[in-house]
């Protein structure tokens, strides 16, 4: 009932999305974070932390309580889109090749979600 279905191809796309937002939060972070050049462990953590989704804006201001909820409140949602794309990756379906495309899509839209939940904190711990 259950098999691995997660290819090289599963491993470049979550590579290939945390690169594109660990640039992303370096941006942010550098645009937005007070005094981010007398801060570089700060922002370096931040940007190595974008791979714990929505726990960026909570990394970057040091888990200050307010930060942290917000932070917080927005993993259950995240978490729930990379669990739901990681049991379509697990659960039996026919070799088909419109549903390999279909569970690289639902990975892609899981892992999206929990990157742009770290946009999201960002958003509130810089804004």
């Amino acid at each position: 009932m259950f098999k691995n279905n997660f290819t090289r191809w599963h491993a470049l796309v979550a590579c290939a999305l945390w690169l594109v937002f660990a640039a992303l939060t370096l941006v942010i972070v550098l645009r937005g974070l007070d005094h981010a050049a007398q801060r570089p462990l700060t922002v370096a953590a931040t940007v190595a932390g974008s791979a714990l989704g929505p726990m960026s804006g909570a990394i970057c201001r040091g888990f200050q309580p307010c930060c942290l909820a917000f932070s917080l409140s927005l993993m259950p949602v995240c978490l729930a889109g990379l669990a739901v794309a990681t049991a379509v990756q697990v659960v039996w379906l026919p070799e088909v090749s419109w549903l390999r495309v279909g569970r690289l899509v639902v990975w892609s839209a899981g892992l999206l979600l929990w990157f742009g939940g770290g946009i999201l904190s960002l958003a509130h711990a810089l804004g």
